[in-house]
């Protein structure tokens, strides 16, 4: 073999060594920043079960809302506690118990030691999951509330509502807000999404009239708009 290609060869090894090397001591990939929900109604919390995989599961303790998506096995959908996931359940915990009227923050009748039990799960959440938001009280508005947070306030959410109940749709100010496509924030759109239409005439919840696949084409929205928005509130005094 010529010296030319044992010096060309004994290059290519040297290379492939220096390669293995560097990449055995490069740092291993920082850890994804932990997930920030922060205020959620119970309503809202309910979307985060483990079922939408664009969302983490959640559960609420005394209003402190808890990341258990590190718990797939035990939270996750067919999981044993999967009835916990989107739910506030301080009640169910004192009480051991998995029944859904006990899904609440009501203490109201606990024993000592069921009261003892709760601190004891309170302390286990803390140590194995991220706090990553709040649960708050959901917005009351009449409609005439509701037409303040048309997106020309800029200090104010963005807000519309469907069948009554109100999304915050601030990260679509460019579909919803005042120069978007569908000028919708501030109003009761559900009529419109039924009908596919941008006339403000059908800014309203009257679902008089509609075929079965408008009502079906509203449930679609309704279910996509829960994926995509945060509920924030409910339409009052109508």
């Amino acid at each position: 073999m010529e010296l030319s290609t044992v010096l060309a060869l004994l290059a290519v090894v040297l290379l492939v060594a220096v390669i293995i090397a560097s990449t055995s001591k490069r740092a291993p990939p920082p850890k994804p920043e932990p997930y920030k929900l922060g205020d959620v109604t119970l309503e809202a919390l309910r979307y985060y079960n483990g079922y939408d995989w664009t969302k983490p599961a959640l559960v609420a303790i005394n209003g402190k809302v808890y990341d258990v998506s590190n718990k797939y096995e035990i939270y996750g959908p067919g999981k044993p506690s999967n009835a916990f996931a989107g739910r506030e359940v301080a009640r169910a915990l004192a009480l051991g118990s998995s029944d859904e009227k006990d899904f609440t923050d009501d203490l109201a009748g606990l024993t000592p030691e069921q009261l003892q039990r709760l601190e004891g799960a309170v302390q286990e959440f803390a140590a194995s999951h991220d706090v990553v938001g709040q649960v708050v009280p959901p917005l009351e508005l009449t409609l005439e509330q509701l037409a303040g947070y048309d997106g020309h306030d800029t200090a104010k959410p963005m807000l519309l509502a469907i069948k009554g109940v109100v999304y915050d749709v601030t990260k679509g100010k460019d579909y919803y807000g005042p120069n978007g496509i569908y000028p919708f924030a501030g109003k009761e759109v559900a009529r419109a999404f039924a009908l596919y239409s941008t006339e403000l005439s059908d800014c309203n919840d009257n679902l008089e009239g509609l075929s079965y696949s408008e009502m079906e084409a509203l449930r679609d929205w309704i279910g996509k708009f829960s994926s995509k928005y945060t509920i924030v509130g409910k339409i009052v005094g109508k």
